[in-house]
């Protein structure tokens, strides 16, 4: 692969000659050199296009900067490039996870499935995602960056087209382990990688930009194939058909990006993450808000688009989507317009808001309003925007270089606990108790701890 690199030097014998030669020891062959005036007349910019190895360039960009009589070595292009490539990918897998949330209405009639099989359906991945989450934040230093993304893209593909040929139950299932690896993998190492390739390594723009990314994903896949379900030849099918070609892109993309292996990290036994006793606090402050957001979110995502007439009286694949990207875009745009606001604002907001989509789903049961169910939707999505991508960035504003992938992993290990856990319990629950008791009874107590986790940041802000 080709790649640029900027090089800033003083004007002095034997620096070409000095760079040359180490592009040559990592197996470079320079194609093009071009040299510039700087504004200091006493230095000369240094424009090199050279093919090699991805996994070396880093290294010797590294070894570029130590050369005497270089001042500056610049690659941000690159990191650039990979930093939005790494979200392009997060946002489409994402995207893909969360294609059936509309089609689980259309699975249900055609295989006769329990409000119990839905929402294992739908948590499966979830119950997928925390080992390997687990794996790849103790591997992926080795393995490289390019491997570790492709693997999770081709999961994501698989997924798709697992869904588009399934015949049944177990089709359903086998693919949606598919997207598990996929997210696993991608949300695994995301921020980390974000991070890494941030120009000023900037933590709480990469975090925030992974969040948002994650999101927008989630809100326009349920939103393309709600609409395809309805007015496509090919209702539960096309979406996934839509989805491989994005994914493909994103495949293509790889091969331009920065790569690196780190031989000497090394991970022989697996590990199960360790949170050190200074950071467990502020660690579980962080999960609490990520796991009580996404425990709600996940009823809208699941329960609330498959069984849509138990609150409306409009029940269509193309409503069901719209109201699922309603309330993950609502997630996504109040993310941006609070991005600049304090950590602990965004907690609190975002827990208000989620009490009272709470309340307002209670009304709705009751109504089978479509005014409530809208307004559900807004308060729970504006509600999950801030409280997640606030317990985000507070948990990589706590983390060191050292310390940020076992805390990323275990974090999301707690997010998607909150995922599945939860929504499973209340499938099973519901066909006990009728599905609307059990949503109500969930409500309560997703509420009362809601009020525990804001009482416990409330005593972290007075220390």
């Amino acid at each position: 692969m080709t790649h640029t690199i900027s090089i800033l030097v003083q004007n002095q014998p034997g620096v070409l000659a000095q760079l040359s030669e180490l592009f040559r020891s990592h197996g470079y062959n320079i194609e093009k050199i071009k040299a510039g005036k700087s504004k200091k007349t006493s230095l000369t910019k240094i424009k090199i296009a050279a093919t090699g190895s991805d996994e070396s360039f880093e290294s010797l960009a590294v070894q570029l900067g130590d050369i005497s009589h270089v001042v500056d070595v610049d690659i941000s292009r690159q990191r650039h490039y990979s930093f939005w490539l790494v979200a392009y990918c997060l946002c489409i897998t994402l995207l893909g996870t969360n294609l059936p949330a509309p089609l689980y209405a259309v699975y249900r009639s055609e295989w006769q499935m329990s409000s119990g099989i839905i929402t294992f359906l739908y948590a499966l991945y979830a119950l997928i995602v925390i080992p390997t989450i687990i794996i790849v934040a103790q591997f992926s230093k080795q393995w490289g960056r390019k491997n570790v993304l492709f693997a999770g893209v081709i999961f994501s593909i698989l997924g798709s087209v697992g869904f588009a040929l399934s015949s049944g139950v177990s089709g359903l299932l086998i693919a949606r382990c598919f997207q598990g690896l996929s997210v696993g993998i991608l949300n695994g190492i995301a921020v980390t990688y974000m991070t890494d390739f941030h120009p000023k390594h900037d933590k709480v723009k990469s975090a925030f930009v992974a969040a948002i990314a994650g999101t927008l994903g989630n809100a326009v896949g349920p939103l393309v194939s709600g609409f395809l379900g309805d007015y496509s030849p090919y209702p539960m099918q096309f979406s996934y058909v839509v989805h491989v070609l994005l994914a493909v892109a994103g495949l293509l993309g790889l091969n331009f990006m920065l790569d690196s292996k780190t031989a000497a990290e090394r991970v022989t036994v697996l590990q199960i993450p360790v949170i050190s006793k200074s950071l467990r606090r502020p660690f579980l402050l962080a999960a609490s808000a990520s796991f009580l957001s996404w425990g709600v979110m996940s009823l809208m995502l699941s329960v609330i688009p498959t069984y849509l007439n138990l609150f409306s009286n409009q029940p269509s694949l193309s409503f069901s989507g719209t109201m699922v990207a309603l309330v993950l875009g609502l997630s996504t745009i109040h993310q941006v317009i609070l991005r600049k606001q304090p950590v602990f604002r965004l907690i609190v907001i975002g827990y208000v808001l989620l009490i009272l989509g709470l309340l307002c789903l209670f009304l709705t049961l009751w109504s089978k309003s479509l005014l409530l169910l809208v307004l559900t939707t807004i308060f729970i999505g504006l509600g999950n925007g801030p409280s997640y991508a606030g317990s985000l960035a507070y948990l990589n504003q706590i983390s060191t270089d050292e310390n940020r992938a076992n805390m990323t992993s275990s974090f999301f290990v707690m997010t998607y606990l909150g995922i599945s856990i939860p929504v499973i319990t209340l499938g099973y629950v519901g066909q006990w108790l009728g599905l609307t008791h059990a949503i109500q009874g969930y409500s309560c107590i997703m509420i009362a701890l809601i009020v525990v986790s804001l009482f416990a940041w409330l005593c972290k802000k007075e220390e």
